[in-house]
């Protein structure tokens, strides 16, 4: 019900742009969705330490799910809606339905899905087809496919509790081993859950991936280079 955007080293660019899309959303009289977030150019969360804000202020939002129930769409600045003759809704799948499949299947105790199909080193024979109201899922487990920061739901409830933990933990052993990052104290979240300092690859949480073919729904385009 709501968009958050987090702005890391926030900008007067990122703030010209918010402002000409509440501009935009004013004229055609529609009331903005969105939520800023990153309050000046030295805010610099990692998708861990996001994601846990976003799910946290879902908690307190109007529309909030009674029990909690909430989901979140969680996209990267670099990630974009196909549109073109394979893209979801030209193909009769329309965005609606495939989030009808990912409710359904959080329901039924996904707790984290990938808009993306599987990766390349999951075994065939370590997945199974989980459809959801129609839509075509494929699931493993997080002991057989690794987190990746593309495009996801995941459930606010299950990360809170098993993640968050982990997203606000600051010390040196939860940050990156790149260039800058212990300097600057950074944690390179997606590195963490794949190295074994969170308790991701050892966990027996189920993992559902778009199965892809004519179903592709985002398209990756670098937007720093």
């Amino acid at each position: 019900r709501d968009v958050f955007v987090q702005l890391n080293h926030r900008s007067l660019m990122d703030d010209r742009i918010m402002f000409d899309f509440h501009d935009h959303m004013a004229k055609m009289q529609r009331q903005s969705p969105i939520t800023i977030l990153g309050s000046d150019s030295s805010s610099n969360l990692h998708p861990g330490r996001t994601i846990s804000n976003m799910c946290r202020r879902a908690e307190s939002h109007p529309d909030s799910h009674p029990n909690g129930e909430n989901l979140l769409l969680f996209l990267e600045k670099d990630w974009n809606l196909y549109n073109g003759a394979n893209d979801v809704p030209s193909k009769g799948q329309s965005l609606e339905r495939l989030f009808r499949g990912i409710n359904a299947l959080a329901q039924r105790g996904v707790p984290y899905i990938r808009l993306k199909r599987k990766s390349k080193e999951v075994s065939k024979s370590k997945t199974w087809p989980c459809p959801s109201q129609g839509f075509p899922f494929e699931c493993t487990t997080a002991h057989q496919h690794r987190w990746t920061n593309q495009p996801m739901v995941v459930s606010c409830k299950w990360f809170l509790r098993y993640l968050e933990p982990f997203a606000l933990l600051d010390d040196p052993i939860m940050y990156g081993c790149r260039e800058g990052f212990q300097e600057n104290r950074y944690c390179d979240w997606e590195e963490a859950l794949q190295d074994g300092r969170i308790a991701w690859v050892n966990s027996q949480w189920v993992v559902a991936n778009v199965i892809t073919g004519n179903h592709r729904v985002f398209f990756h385009q670098e937007v720093d280079q």
